[in-house]
């Protein structure tokens, strides 16, 4: 009786070991039990895996729009800055193009740091992606328009001379009837439109992609390219092409800057001179008029100071990502990791932190938001 209760309870108990290994899905190669998750389970994991890059995202989308609404409202409202009629319709629509990304396609960026593996919409992923294309591209070429319209106009100011095409001489004079407002509106317009048409095959290599998740049995799906569009051939050659037309956009940017600033470091060498001259001849006080001048003119410069500020923070922006990108396709082991993820969302760097060069480095700027609130025109 007792070696038949034994026998007994001995195979209860085996059966019942076999039962819990079946049931945890024994791994052979670490002979750990690996336990089921939901997919809702797995995605709240990565997130909080993530939670840096979540973070990063809301930041950048909170400053940029704080900002980008202070400048235009700024450039809009305030008089004092009507008198930038040479830049403020470019950094007005700079603005609300940098304020596009951070109301829109930062927070789209950020619901798919939470729901990585959940996207089911593929008209709003493809629409967030082309707005996003869209306004990067655009905001480069503004910068550049900015970078140009500095160097012809600073040029034009200090050498008297004016530094334009030679070409299609009919528009140019049928340009120079118009107002420079409606010049920038119309060129700012041109770029808008040229963004939107080279942003078009986004609507073709992205979209919602299932994806099956290697460190579990669980299937989702993804805001992502396609897999018949990730070889070189075709989002690969289209990726080339708009980082180098990026590349030529600050190659262009910077050569026109360093003349900028090659001139006025030569006005500022010869205000230096003219101010040694002035402190020889204290007893005539005329003699002192001209450097007071001038330096009231090299103050005028803190404007650009502040444009090459934001061009060169896009430009740094653009390094960053470009070298997160090479990580992902070299399949790095710092491919998943967080340092990798906020490399590739640092190409929104620029879109928040163009208001913050204008306030940090443009003195003019700074009253004018103080005017703002006091309701100072």
């Amino acid at each position: 009786m007792e070696e038949t209760t034994a026998f007994v309870v001995f195979k209860f108990k085996e059966v019942n070991y076999s039962s819990i290994l079946a049931a945890s899905h024994l791994n052979t190669s670490t002979s750990m039990p690996v336990t089921s998750t939901s997919l809702g389970d797995f995605e709240y994991n990565e997130f909080i895996r993530r939670w840096f890059e979540f973070s990063f995202m809301i930041c950048l989308s909170l400053i940029g729009s704080v900002g980008n609404v202070h400048t235009i409202l700024v450039y809009v409202r305030v008089k004092d800055m009507h008198e930038r009629f040479h830049v403020r319709t470019l950094v007005t629509w700079l603005s609300v193009v940098d304020l596009i990304t951070c109301l829109v396609v930062m927070p789209f960026e950020t619901v798919t740091i939470r729901l990585n593996h959940s996207m089911t919409s593929n008209a709003l992923c493809k629409l967030a992606r082309y707005i996003g294309h869209t306004t990067i591209t655009s905001s480069w070429l503004i910068l550049t328009v900015i970078a140009h319209e500095r160097y012809r106009k600073i040029y034009s100011t200090l050498l008297g001379t004016y530094s334009g095409p030679c070409s299609c001489r009919k528009l140019i004079s049928w340009m120079r009837l118009k107002s420079t407002s409606f010049k920038h509106r119309l060129i700012c317009t041109l770029v808008i439109i040229s963004s939107l048409l080279i942003s078009i095959p986004i609507f073709v290599i992205i979209g919602i992609e299932q994806v099956e998740i290697k460190s579990t049995l669980l299937n989702g799906t993804q805001c992502t390219t396609l897999k018949q569009y990730r070889s070189i051939l075709s989002a690969g050659l289209y990726s080339g092409m708009i980082g180098m037309f990026g590349l030529l956009c600050f190659i262009y940017c910077a050569y026109r800057y360093w003349k900028i600033l090659q001139l006025i470091h030569k006005q500022y060498e010869k205000e230096k001179r003219r101010k040694a001259d002035c402190s020889e001849m204290k007893h005539n006080a005329e003699e002192e008029q001209p450097f007071n001048s001038g330096c009231c003119n090299i103050g005028r410069y803190k404007v650009t100071v502040s444009l090459i500020i934001a061009t060169g923070l896009s430009f740094c922006s653009f390094i960053l990502f470009t070298i997160g990108i090479a990580i992902v396709m070299s399949d790095s082991p710092l491919k998943n990791h967080t340092s990798n993820a906020v490399l590739m969302r640092s190409l929104f760097i620029n879109n928040a932190f163009n208001p913050v060069s204008y306030f940090i480095f443009d003195d003019k700027f700074r009253c004018a938001c103080r005017k703002l609130y006091m309701k100072q025109k």
